[in-house]
């Protein structure tokens, strides 16, 4: 397996947003690439911080991603190939493995992620573009990531950029108004969530379809308004959050020029990539905007608190990596099982055991011979 990653740790947002590609995209780009020849499974995962292609293929296929990337992205593989970080075999599998777990991520143990990686998995599975490897491969990585979750504090004290950003919204003012666009996303629902937790914030959401189902906000206290009247919202607000999947902007300056400037202070928080809040709104003094890259700094704090259980993630990891690589072996030996038996039904132990000491290391002999020196039957 390889991976070609552009992720917060080599790109700013002005350069992961071009990444950023929903999931029809996502789904064209997957089939494009298998449709090329040379790579023969593959799972994209798109998240806020990051866009990584998993692959398997021949020595032309990381080629054919980038080529796809520069397509897609509109940028020149020129320019963007010193953003990529491209990970092969053992470390790419290890990559995974961190990804998956929340090493990888800005907050260190976010449990955001892991959904995340299962739906882009859950999307290749649907688009047929994985098969036994990505399959075993990913499912090994999913099964580590709950381990870490219930053996270490990794996740047990983990602050999400939906907390940050909640915690960020309640300390803005003693009371807090805030006006949250688009809740029912993944990201905005967890602000939601998280809102909930702070007695001094009053909430409204944004509804843009009215056949959807807003009971849930209602039934927690929080008003629903029409998504095309946000702009007299805003005007009441003391925080908009904004966390859509719109491709353009959701809030403009052009649309607040009669009450921008009229001193009241109001804090706008932008988690989407692409950015949902024009940034010319921060040249007023009354206006605070901060976005996703924003939290990188306050992810430092949680981050120095988690090292100790980074180290006991990285231990497990190993080991099931350890696990993982064998069940590949194994799997990649059942084809031939018959067939080996056959060979060996006519061969003393001794025969074999001269053999294998002919063509094994030590170590790995040693231990063969500790196996079955200590093998009492099944």
């Amino acid at each position: 397996m390889n991976c070609l990653s552009i992720s917060y740790k080599n790109a700013d947002i002005d350069i992961r947003k071009k990444f950023a590609f929903p999931e029809d995209i996502q789904k064209a780009f997957s089939e494009k690439l298998i449709y090329c020849g040379n790579v023969r499974e593959c799972v994209i995962l798109c998240t806020c911080n990051r866009t990584e292609v998993y692959f398997c293929g021949n020595e032309k296929s990381a080629g054919d991603v980038k080529k796809l990337l520069s397509e897609y992205s509109g940028i020149s593989e020129s320019d963007f190939i010193r953003y990529i970080r491209f990970f092969s075999g053992k470390n790419a599998v290890s990559h995974l493995f961190r990804v998956t777990c929340g090493i990888e991520s800005m907050v260190i143990g976010e449990d955001e992620i892991l959904g995340q990686l299962k739906k882009a998995y859950g999307l290749a599975y649907e688009n047929k573009t994985v098969s036994h490897m990505l399959n075993i491969i990913f499912q090994s990585a999913v099964t580590c990531a709950k381990k870490v979750k219930t053996d270490t504090e990794l996740s047990k004290t983990s602050v999400s950029t939906a907390t940050l950003a909640s915690n960020e919204a309640s300390k803005f003012l003693e009371t807090v108004n805030v006006l949250i666009i688009g809740a029912t996303g993944k990201i905005g629902s967890s602000v939601f969530k998280n809102l909930l937790s702070h007695k001094n914030v009053n909430i409204r959401v944004t509804q843009r379809n009215k056949d959807n189902d807003f009971r849930n906000f209602s039934d927690c206290g929080a008003e629903t308004v029409d998504y095309h009247e946000r702009y007299k919202y805003i005007r009441e607000s003391d925080c908009i959050i904004s966390a859509t999947s719109s491709p353009h902007y959701t809030v403009t300056l052009d649309r607040m020029t009669d009450f921008i400037d009229d001193g009241k202070k109001r804090l706008f928080i932008d988690l989407a990539v692409p950015p949902d809040i024009d940034e010319n709104i921060s040249r007023y003094d009354n206006v605070k905007l901060i976005g996703i890259d924003y939290f990188e700094k306050l992810a430092e704090i949680n981050n120095n608190i988690k090292l100790d259980s980074v180290e006991r993630s990285k231990q497990i990891i190993s080991e099931e990596i350890e696990n993982l690589e064998k069940r590949l072996a194994m799997h990649d030996f059942m084809p031939d099982i018959e067939r080996v038996k056959k060979n060996l039904s006519g061969e003393s132990l001794e025969k074999v055991l001269y053999k294998m000491k002919s063509v094994l290391d030590s170590e790995s002999f040693s231990k063969i011979l500790d196996f079955l020196k200590n093998y009492k039957g099944v």
